[in-house]
């Protein structure tokens, strides 16, 4: 009987070699090489970059700049903390001792300063004009950060001295404002129409202070004289929070009252968001650029892997993995996109400085003795723009880098 069973063929068993990655300083290095081999193409790419993130970076930083130049033009020195309160009517929510007692038991309430405000009539040396007699605490001036020409703020100690507006000066025929400073003027406040009938102010006060105010015809006396006249009712209270982030807990609770509150941050609102808009289409002009940079940068890595198939072929053939072909691709994107951002914030940094030079040189001549910065560089906007340029360059060679990573190493040597 024949052995039909036909002799069988050992098995060999066939392990799979894992290969081991390629370190992250090796393909660094690998990248960075490319970039330098290929100059020129490498130049041009890097060149749309810095264009592309200079525009942006030079237009921002303008408008932020023209922002906070606007803001501070507009506010001025009005603390940002700051609110002014007072009584959209007078006859039926008084804005008096009572109140104001209130308002300082307030949480968040610092400081809280106190104003009169009537017309009168002022003369000196013969001259006679008619002005707004202030009467103020000491804390209200100093929320108010009235601007002094010459002499010295009011304090709490003074009594019968006053403060005068250049404007107030001129109307009086005084020429020399300093003279003015240790004379006395006679005010007079009628009180016409207040309600308790107070006494008409009349006296002599001494000008311990000039006010940088050539427009205004204001006078402020200490605000004592009002109370003793029997006058009740402030016209305006000041009231400064323990931080602007607390400025609108406060307005409501002050405004829970029946009062009216105004604050800087109304504005500084308002402008932020023109300006808002205004950077939008900042950013839409620069981003012209971007995309120059874009398609450069993309062209660049498509170029590059269609010159180092057959290197990326032989690398995965003598053990490279093929997530390290991409990670290749990735590390050269980043190398461009750092490269570019940086050299293109520097460039426009240096040009909004010389920009800014000779607008603070023409406005000198015609006149304009305050320096003043038509450009800001906040530190968030140059690392905003550097990280937002990476990530651009991430997704810019996501297409390449998925290429290199499905070459297949013998088809990619046979072609070559």
């Amino acid at each position: 009987m024949k052995n039909t069973n036909k002799p069988t063929t050992p098995k060999i068993a066939i392990k799979k070699q894992r290969f081991s990655a390629i370190p992250l300083r090796t393909l660094f290095y690998i990248s960075w090489t490319n970039i330098r081999t290929k100059k020129l193409r490498s130049s041009l790419t890097i060149l749309g970059v810095v264009i592309g993130i200079g525009a942006i970076f030079f237009l921002l930083s303008f408008g932020i700049g023209l922002q906070n130049l606007v803001s501070k033009q507009i506010i001025g020195d009005a603390s940002i903390k700051s609110i002014e309160v007072s009584s959209p009517n007078s006859k039926i929510i008084k804005l008096n001792d009572e109140a104001i007692n209130d308002i300082r038991s307030f949480a968040h309430a610092s400081k809280v300063g106190t104003l009169y405000s009537f017309p009168g009539n002022a003369k000196l040396n013969g001259g006679e004009s008619g002005s707004i007699i202030y009467g103020v605490d000491n804390n209200y001036m100093s929320i108010s950060s009235i601007t002094l020409s010459g002499g010295r703020n009011l304090t709490n100690d003074d009594k019968d001295v006053a403060l005068v507006s250049k404007g107030v000066l001129k109307a009086l025929g005084v020429t020399d404002d300093k003279k003015a400073l240790d004379q006395t003027i006679d005010l007079e406040v009628p009180l016409n129409n207040v309600d308790n009938d107070p006494k008409p102010i009349k006296g002599k006060y001494k000008i311990v202070g000039i006010v940088d105010s050539t427009n205004g015809t204001e006078i402020y006396i200490p605000g004592y004289v009002f109370g003793l006249a029997g006058v009740q009712t402030f016209s305006q209270v000041k009231v400064v929070a323990d931080s602007a982030n607390n400025v609108p807990a406060l307005r409501k609770k002050i405004e829970g009252r029946g009062l009216e509150t105004v604050s800087p941050i109304d504005t500084l609102e308002q402008i932020n968001q023109v300006f808002k808009f205004f950077n939008i289409m900042l950013v839409g002009f620069g981003a012209i650029g971007m995309i120059v940079a874009v398609l450069g940068m993309f062209n660049t890595l498509v170029i590059s892997l269609l010159e180092r198939t057959r290197e990326i072929g032989l690398m995965i053939a003598l053990g490279g993995r093929k997530t390290d072909m991409r990670k290749l691709f990735i590390f050269e994107a980043t190398l461009l996109s750092f490269i570019g951002s940086v050299l293109g914030i520097i460039l426009a940094m240096l040009l909004g400085q010389i920009v800014n030079f000779v607008m603070n040189r023409f406005a000198a001549g015609r006149g304009v003795e305050e320096s003043f910065q038509l450009f800001a560089t906040p530190p968030w906007l140059i690392i905003s723009l550097i990280i937002f340029m990476i990530v651009v360059g991430w997704l810019v060679v996501f297409f390449p880098a998925r290429r290199a990573e499905r070459i297949n190493p013998i088809d990619a040597l046979r072609r070559e």
